[in-house]
């Protein structure tokens, strides 16, 4: 291996050879005669590559690529030895001499593989004569074909002409070729008088929009090699009012190629129309039914919550109320939890009626509005609540100025100022006491907000925020914790066409912002 790359790197040096003239005893003319038949034969040589490479390019089937390129290659290197050869009596560049024979050698061998793969297909090629049979023959087959195309074609333009769709054939020019007799029913027109005309020249009694719209698919579909497909409705011969779908289609003469004639068939859609219509006004009725069932099981689940979650603190209350009163024994102390124990049953007694007043609506009627005013709701709550916020300390301070009362239904605004206490409260940090703020705002369009603002816990939005107000959704490892209540609160808030969000950071607490829909009377 070394000596070969010795060859490669000193390939044009001519040291330890003598030129050929003085190696041997060359006459004048033996030496002459033998560079001049090298330089000719080596000029022969690389004549034949060009003219086959000429030859090649201007063929169009491309099967001899293969052998030409190895023929030529074989031919240039051999005529590349004979000048090497021819050289070598001035300049004895026998390492080029060999490493141009061993090219050559190599180019032999591949030829000779490829004649040899080549050949028995070569051999399957037929004769002229084989092939002027086989034109022949097929020229025979195509007049028998001819005939049976005629027959074929009759056929067709029989069954083309009875097809209720009308069927028309448009050159690139927008000139009609064929067209069905089914015009006849649509318009008074005759196919005769339509064919070898151009679009624009037939006077079709419809909408010009609906004729310009035909134009522009038909041109388009010559550009884009594409089907296309449009509806448009218009008046027919006996003055109906019908539905029609178009359909454009290019005919395509070669693959890849622009189509030189595109094919339409239009077609009466005015019973699927009319089921359509029929079938979309049954959706949008049975929409309404749906979405009146589903408004009305959001009212019922919504009650359902309600109606445990409301009674649960004040019978709560009441309870912690009743044991206080048990384990006391001073009389002062026995009448006011009997005081307090009279007035959270009122209230209470307050909270069943006002639910029992729900159950009554009847079925098809929305729960009913009036008049309420944010500080009364909110201090029966605290009435009920009076045992949770002093065990916990909790402070509740509220400013009602701005808007002091709304027009909402009462349970909903019960359980929405519920919801944000008790959490509130059950969600304090344990580091400090709890604080809670309430306060109400109304913009110059008469839009009522209320905020609910805490020093509790909070709750990570960047990983909750998604999740805050669904489902069965807690954030907190409390016992009492279901995850029901924002829920409510939100579908209860956004039924009545309201919105809340909130603010919140961990370990400084959270605000929730309620905006009511003022318009929802």
């Amino acid at each position: 291996m070394d000596e070969i790359f010795e060859i490669v790197e000193n390939i044009f040096s001519s040291g330890g050879f003598m030129p050929r003239w003085i190696c041997g005893q060359w006459s004048e003319t033996l030496g002459w005669l033998y560079i001049i038949s090298n330089i000719a034969i080596g000029l022969a040589y690389l004549s034949i590559p060009i003219f086959l490479y000429k030859f090649v390019k201007k063929r169009k089937e491309k099967i001899f690529n293969r052998v030409f390129i190895c023929f030529m290659l074989f031919i240039f290197f051999c005529g590349t030895t004979h000048f090497v050869d021819a050289i070598i009596f001035w300049f004895p560049l026998y390492r080029l001499n060999a490493v141009v024979l061993s090219m050559t050698a190599l180019i032999s061998w591949i030829t000779v593989l490829v004649l040899y793969r080549f050949l028995p297909i070569a051999s399957q090629y037929r004769s002229p004569a084989d092939l002027q049979l086989i034109i022949e023959e097929q020229t025979r087959d195509l007049a028998i074909a001819y005939q049976k195309l005629s027959i074929s074609e009759n056929q067709f333009k029989t069954l083309v002409n009875s097809n209720p769709d009308i069927i028309t054939r448009i050159d690139k020019n927008l000139t009609y070729q064929f067209i069905n007799n089914s015009i006849r029913k649509i318009q008074n027109m005759d196919a005769e008088n339509i064919i070898g005309k151009n679009i624009r020249e037939v006077r079709v009694e419809v909408d010009n929009q609906i004729n310009e719209s035909f134009i522009r698919h038909v041109e388009s579909v010559f550009k884009t090699n594409k089907t296309e497909t449009f509806e448009f409705e218009m008046n027919t011969n006996e003055n109906q009012h019908n539905y029609f779908q178009l359909s454009i289609i290019p005919l395509e003469n070669k693959v890849g190629e622009l189509p030189e004639d595109v094919l339409t068939i239009t077609r009466n859609i005015t019973h699927q129309k009319l089921y359509e219509q029929e079938l979309k006004r049954n959706i949008n009725h049975f929409e309404l039914l749906a979405d009146g069932i589903e408004k009305k099981r959001k009212i019922l689940e919504d009650f359902t919550y309600i109606v445990s979650h409301n009674l649960r603190s004040p019978v709560a209350n009441l309870a912690a109320l009743l044991n206080l009163l048990k384990d006391e024994t001073d009389d002062d102390m026995r009448n006011m939890f009997i005081e307090k124990i009279d007035i959270a049953f009122q209230s209470l007694s307050t909270t069943v009626n006002d639910l029992t007043n729900v159950v009554r609506i009847r079925q098809d009627s929305e729960i009913p509005k009036e008049e309420l005013f944010f500080q009364d709701i909110l201090s029966n709550h605290l009435i009920n609540l009076e045992t949770q916020i002093n065990e916990t300390a909790t402070t509740i301070t509220y400013d009602f100025n701005a808007c002091e009362k709304i027009d909402y239904p009462k349970v909903y605004l019960e359980s929405v100022f519920l919801n944000l206490l008790t959490n509130a409260i059950k969600y304090s940090s344990p580091k400090r006491a709890p604080q809670i703020i309430f306060k109400s705002f109304i913009d110059k369009d008469g839009m009522i907000s209320l905020t609910c603002e805490d020093n509790g816990m909070g709750i990570n939005l960047e990983k909750h925020g998604a999740k805050l107000f669904g489902l069965n959704k807690t954030f907190h490892e409390h016992p009492d914790a279901k995850g029901a209540g924002l829920f409510i609160t939100k579908n209860q808030i956004e039924t009545m066409g309201g919105a809340i969000y909130a603010e919140s950071e961990v370990d400084k607490g959270s605000k929730f912002i309620i905006y009511f829909n003022v318009n929802n009377s």
